[in-house]
Parts: C-alpha cells; sequence; structure tokens
C-alpha cells in the first residue's frame, strides 16, 4: 500500500525572481511520488514482530490479530516459568444453605494448566443454582451427585445480545454492526469423585483423601485452563458442605503437596479444639481413627498430645501405632523448615491400608540445648560422684578453719562493732552434704520439666516440635538413677562434724582491755584528785599551825618559834584552855 507524496510550495523574493528571469529557461521535469512500501512481517521463533503504527495507516481485523499475537508472544516466556495455580487472591467462600447459596470469590491472579492468564479485578458472586446450570451447560449433562471442585477459568465472549434488537427488523446480524468482546471469568464445577463410600466419609475425611488423590491425578485441565478454588460436595444438585482448603492449589511446585498439608493442619487444629481433655492412659484408638485422617503428609505438624514423656527411659504413644513403625529423635529447631521442605515431596503417610509406614517422631530442641547425644540415656559417672564427695569433704574443711577463724577474731562482737570494723559476715551453714547436694540437683530440675509437652512434627516420616525433654511425673535419667539408688561415699571420705568454737575472739578481748584500761584510768584520776585534795587540807593546817604559833608567841613573851610551830606545841601541853562562859546577851 503506498501513500501520496505532497510537495511544499516555496516562496521566493522579488530580487530572486527577476534575476531569474534573466537567466534561460528552464525545463521542468515531473517527480515521482515517493512510496512507503510495506511486506509481511515474518515471525521467526523466539523474535516476536510489532506492526509499526503511525498516523494514518488503517488497522484490520488482521492487524489486530497480529497485535494480540505479539502480546501473547511477550507474556508466553513470562508465565512459562509459573505452575499452574493460584498466583494470589481468589478466596472462595459459600454463603447461605440450599438453593439460597451464594458463591463469592475475592479478586486474584491465577494460571491455567496452559499458561491461561487469569485475572479478577473485582469480587465474583454468583448464586449456586446459576452456577449449576451452567455446569450443566457445560458438561451437557444433568448435575450428579458426587464431589466437585470450584474452578474459575477465563474465557472471551460476546457482550452485547443479538436478541436486544428493535421490533420489525431483519433476523439475520448485520455484518458492519460493531461485536463487543470481552474477557470475562466464568466459575465452574469439575466432578472429581461419586463413589458411595467416600461421599458417607465426614467432610474431614473425604477431603483429605481427595487431596491424597490430587497427589497422583493433577486437577488442571490444558482444554479449559479452569483453576480449582475449593472442593464442594453436591447432593441433589444441591451444595452440602464446602471445603476452601481441599482443592486450592497455588502456582508453585509441589502445589498439591502443599495443600494436603494445609489441610491437615487445619485438620488437627479443629481436631485439638474439639478434644480438650487429655487422653486416656491406655490408648485405644488407632492414628487414622483418633484424628479422622487416612493420609498424612510426608511432613507436617502433629499434637503434642499423642507423645508422652518423650525424655523417659520408655516414651508413650496415645495411640496404637497399627501398622506403623515410630521413632523418636531428636533436630535442632532451626533445621524444621528445612525437614519439612525436603521431605513433603515423598508423598504421604499411609494409615488405612496396613503398608507398614516408617514414621519418624522428631523433637525440635531449641538450638542452644541441642546436642546429638541428648536422647541417649547418659550413664551414672561414678568418678565423678566420688570427686563430689572429696570436693564436699574439701569445701567444709576449709569452711570449719575459716569459721574458726571468724570466731577467733570477731566473736563477742555487736552488730554495730561488726559495721564499723566492716568485718565479713559469718556464714551460718556449713556446704550441703554431697547428698543434700544431689537432691537438690535433682528438685532444681524437676521443676523446670513442663508438665503438658510441646507440639510434635513429623516427616516421612515424621518431625516433632517440643520446647522441653521431660514430664513431671518422671524424672530422666541420670536423675531418676540418683534418687532411687544413690552412689555410697568413698572409703577415704570423712565427714567434718560442725564445731562451734567457745570464748570470745580477740578483737572483743581487745575490746574488754580497752574498757579495764579505761576503768583503771578513770579510778587513778579519781585517786589523784583526793591525794591533791588532801594535800591542799594538810597546807592549810600547816598555815593554821604557823598563825597560832605567831599568836602564842606574842602571848609567851616572845617565844623564838621554829617555823614549824614545834616548840608552841610543847607548851601547850602545860597550858589549861578554859572555855569562855557564853552570856544571853554578848556585847
Amino acid at each position: 500500500m503506498a501513500t501520496p507524496s505532497f510537495l511544499s510550495p516555496h516562496f521566493l523574493s522579488p530580487s530572486l525572481l527577476a534575476a531569474l528571469a534573466r537567466r534561460p529557461a528552464l525545463t521542468l521535469l515531473p517527480r515521482v511520488p515517493v512510496e512507503i512500501r510495506l511486506h509481511d512481517p515474518e515471525k521467526r521463533a523466539d523474535d516476536p514482530r510489532r506492526l509499526n503504527l503511525f498516523p494514518g495507516r488503517a488497522l484490520g481485523e488482521r492487524e489486530f490479530e497480529r497485535l494480540q499475537a505479539y502480546v501473547d508472544d511477550r507474556i508466553a516466556p513470562l508465565l512459562a516459568s509459573l505452575a499452574p495455580g493460584i498466583v494470589e487472591g481468589l478466596p472462595c467462600a459459600f454463603l447461605g444453605s440450599g438453593a439460597d447459596t451464594r458463591v463469592r470469590v475475592q479478586p486474584g491472579l491465577a494460571v491455567g494448566a496452559a499458561g491461561q492468564l487469569i485475572r479478577l479485578f473485582y469480587p465474583l458472586d454468583q448464586a449456586w443454582t446459576d452456577l449449576a446450570a451452567q455446569a450443566e451447560r457445560d458438561q451437557d449433562t444433568p448435575l450428579r451427585d458426587g464431589l466437585f471442585l470450584v474452578t474459575l477459568r477465563s474465557a472471551v465472549e460476546p457482550i452485547d445480545d443479538p436478541t436486544d434488537q428493535e421490533p420489525c427488523t431483519r433476523t439475520e446480524p448485520d455484518p458492519l454492526r460493531e461485536r463487543r468482546i470481552e474477557t470475562v471469568c466464568l466459575l465452574g464445577l469439575q466432578r472429581i469423585a461419586g463413589s458411595p463410600r467416600l461421599m458417607a466419609m465426614p467432610q474431614r475425611q473425604a477431603a483429605n483423601r481427595i487431596g491424597a488423590r490430587l497427589l497422583r491425578e493433577s486437577p488442571f485441565r490444558e482444554d479449559s485452563g479452569a483453576v480449582p478454588l475449593g472442593l464442594v460436595k453436591v447432593v441433589g444438585k444441591l451444595p452440602v458442605w464446602f471445603d476452601p482448603l481441599a482443592g486450592r492449589l497455588l502456582a508453585e511446585p509441589d502445589a498439591a503437596a502443599h495443600t494436603l498439608l494445609a489441610h491437615t493442619v487445619a485438620a488437627l487444629e479443629s481436631w485439638q479444639r474439639e478434644h480438650r481433655d487429655p487422653l486416656p492412659n491406655v490408648p485405644t484408638q488407632t492414628l487414622p481413627e483418633l484424628l479422622g485422617l487416612d493420609y498424612l503428609p510426608a511432613a507436617g505438624p502433629l499434637p503434642a498430645a499423642l507423645l508422652r514423656n518423650p525424655a523417659g527411659k520408655t516414651p508413650t504413644l496415645a495411640f496404637l501405632p497399627a501398622d506403623l513403625q515410630v521413632e523418636l529423635a531428636p533436630v535442632p529447631a532451626n533445621t524444621i523448615e528445612g525437614v519439612v521442605a525436603d521431605e513433603l515431596a515423598r508423598g504421604t503417610v499411609d494409615l488405612i491400608h496396613g503398608l507398614g509406614e516408617r514414621i519418624r517422631l522428631l523433637l525440635a530442641i531449641p538450638d542452644l540445648d541441642y546436642r546429638r547425644d541428648l536422647f541417649d540415656l547418659p550413664q551414672r559417672d561414678t568418678r565423678l560422684e566420688d570427686e563430689l564427695f572429696r570436693r564436699a569433704e574439701a569445701a567444709t574443711r576449709a569452711y570449719q578453719m575459716w569459721k574458726k577463724q571468724w570466731f577467733a577474731l570477731f566473736h563477742g562482737l555487736s552488730a554495730q562493732q561488726l559495721q564499723a570494723l566492716r568485718a565479713p559476715a559469718l556464714i551460718p551453714t556449713a556446704p550441703p552434704d554431697p547428698d543434700q547436694y544431689r537432691t537438690r540437683l535433682v528438685v532444681n530440675r524437676a521443676r523446670t520439666l513442663p508438665v503438658i509437652a510441646a507440639p510434635l512434627m513429623l516427616t516421612h516420616a515424621l518431625v516433632t516440635h517440643v520446647d522441653a525433654v521431660a514430664n513431671r511425673s518422671e524424672l530422666p535419667e541420670p536423675y531418676a538413677s540418683h534418687v532411687a539408688e544413690p552412689h555410697p561415699a568413698p572409703e577415704d571420705y570423712e565427714q567434718i562434724p560442725d564445731e562451734q568454737p567457745a570464748g570470745n575472739g580477740l578483737l572483743r578481748q581487745r575490746e574488754d582491755l580497752r574498757a579495764d584500761i579505761r576503768h583503771l584510768e578513770a579510778a587513778l584520776d579519781k585517786s589523784f584528785r583526793l591525794l591533791e585534795e588532801v594535800n591542799d587540807f594538810l597546807g592549810l593546817q600547816r598555815q593554821q599551825l604557823d598563825a597560832l604559833t605567831v599568836s602564842f608567841s606574842a602571848l609567851a613573851g616572845g617565844v623564838p618559834g621554829d617555823g614549824l610551830g614545834a616548840k608552841l606545841v610543847r607548851w601547850t601541853t602545860k597550858a589549861n584552855f578554859v572555855p569562855k562562859a557564853t552570856t544571853e546577851n554578848p556585847s
């Protein structure tokens, strides 16, 4: 197809026109119009070609198909990396009951078996009667009783209604009439089972059977490109129950195994809510009878109540392990996710056909507490216990020596005196006897043991998840042996009695001596004061005698004195002193 070429006019100035008039005449040759030649694009492998669109180009039906093919070729490598299933969203729920049931699907994205892209932008709400009628039209048969997968597919359908025409018009469609074709998402029902035995099973058991079947039979069909959203039981063209987990397959590797795991986890959580009372001590049911499940995923959780006393010499199960081989081993807690991811794709654990499945219960121990020999029954170390006795003897001897020195220094002091001296506090009790110390270790260990173990995990076998290793009702080894058969003391062990030293300490004796010295100093001070008073009294007497001596010397006519009054005293022996008579009115 060629487009005409238009020549643009050129405007010249008058001076340039005059110059051209003086020149010889020019011969004008006709110009060939420019043509745009188009060729059919040739598509090569991994080389999609896009049309070169420009204004004015006519687009026909062939061009639109080519554009759509180009888009499909570009998207195909992107979708090839995704497995068929639900990429995100698309949760499905049944509202109401009986004929009034409505099916509601939320927006999301999915990929069909042949790479069909299914995108739901708005919530899809459809009556069950309409869905059943549409399923009958798709299958061209009446809707029979059975188990169906609720599916969602993408289709291209005309939107305009050809019956909506004006009266008295031609019945055949107008070939020039515009058609509205849209990509829509349609719900459907895909029958997967209908045996009477399966229909008579409870919902949990029937959904479990279908989940195990999906591991062998893929529900994806390339012709329709439908993606399953859930499992529904239909009786009399009406839904009985709907399970949103049993038939929901995600766009990921081993989608059916993950679906079985999700349904099993939900079923076990429901079972735990229904059986809050502890199970009987003597098991009376097998695992399928107890849980209501015929198959278990190759890896996943189990209720903690199914395992009793994992740290004892003989751990027990709360179910009858009919046709099962059960083992028990510890693993680090951070390896649980990796074990589940590695073991999940191995299939299922058959609980009903007596195949002798081997189940390994793994206790997930915290990483800091994990050891490879955690489940090995520890042997009693008699040499260590003998050393415990010798260390106890040395500790007791050292305590007695320390106590003796303390009493030798601080015994008898009051609390205020000890605080003033910054003396160490007296340890009132001696180090415990080895038997008492061992009993204390056992009691402290028993207090740390939980009453109920933590949840279990299973692998293909089975992985268990617990936070502790024992139950308080029975002590683990070697604590149980220590309580039952205490180890005797070695022959060279000497039990040192706890002695109480007598007498006051040196510091107390020092305080007593200081008190005696202070008492003697006070007595000496009192004696010195008394002697000084006597000396003062004698001085006063001496002065009095001197005064008398002078008086008597004057009286005796000048008797010489010696200064001591001795002569006067000799005179006084011959003197006769007569007291002066007293009068009533002395003058």
